[in-house]
């Protein structure tokens, strides 16, 4: 029944993303914000209290508590649960040789690995390389449709809300109850949220952090789509060193001006 109701909300989901246009037609990097005035109302509920009083303090005494060798095992075991639907999505894409590769990473560090703690995989070679539903609804060109700051979860786009879905209907999660998808998914955020930790600076001196929160996805998305199995920490980087090479050149042109 609740696989039912997941599937209904995703083609509703997909039948209004899929004939959204995109800013500037970049199908790859911007939304729409058609309802930008809700979409606000729901950041500041999950920014100022959801995250200011849950998910941070959560975050910083997971950190506190569970050491680092801890901390990513249990997130190889979260990551290995996605293997079975990055091999599906391959296939749609016709990648059969990542298919058989995401086939190979979940038996051998589902067995060797013990049920994904370690990511043994990695060490014969074979990289985890994640390609989502929405990956492939990207690849056909379907756009991204309408931005959406959903309320627990955060920035999405529709393309990328259905996908999500669509990629739960997979097995392992096929055959989990709610709450144990809760768990998962719990995990995976906290993971998220410690990515960011430190970042929070960055929207407290943004002049719009509504704003500087949907831009910074839209590249993010962008980022990850084009090199699949990136990660935040690789995106906030990558950002620096753009950042730090505008800073350096701007200085530069100030040089030859007083020259």
């Amino acid at each position: 029944m609740f696989t039912r109701h997941l599937f209904s909300i995703f083609l509703l989901l997909l039948s209004f993303g899929s004939s959204a246009q995109t800013i500037k037609g970049d199908d790859a990097t911007y939304m729409s914000d058609p309802i930008e005035p809700a979409n606000r109302l729901v950041w500041d509920f999950n920014y100022y209290v959801l995250d200011g009083y849950i998910y941070k303090p959560v975050t910083e005494t997971y950190v506190d508590w569970v050491p680092k060798a801890g901390r990513v095992a249990i997130n190889n075991m979260v990551l290995n649960l996605d293997e079975p639907s990055t091999m599906v999505n391959n296939l749609l894409q016709l990648e059969f040789g990542r298919a058989t590769d995401a086939f190979f990473r979940f038996t051998f560090n589902s067995t060797f690995g013990l049920l994904g703690l370690f990511d043994v995989a990695k060490y014969g070679g074979v990289e985890r390389r994640r390609e989502t539903f929405s990956n492939v609804l990207g690849r056909w060109s379907v756009p991204h449709g309408p931005y959406l700051m959903v309320p627990f979860i955060g920035p999405r786009s529709t393309r990328i809300l259905a996908g999500s879905i669509v990629d739960s209907l997979y097995f392992p999660y096929s055959y989990f109850e709610l709450w144990q998808t809760g768990v998962v998914i719990g995990l995976n955020g906290l993971d998220v949220r410690e990515g960011l930790l430190g970042q929070e600076i960055l929207l407290e001196q943004s002049l719009d952090p509504y704003t500087f929160v949907k831009e910074a996805y839209m590249q993010f998305e962008a980022f990850k789509f084009n090199a699949n199995g990136a990660s935040t920490e690789e995106f906030l980087l990558l950002k620096q060193q753009e950042s730090q090479k505008k800073t350096d050149e701007n200085l530069n042109d100030f040089l030859d001006e007083i020259d």
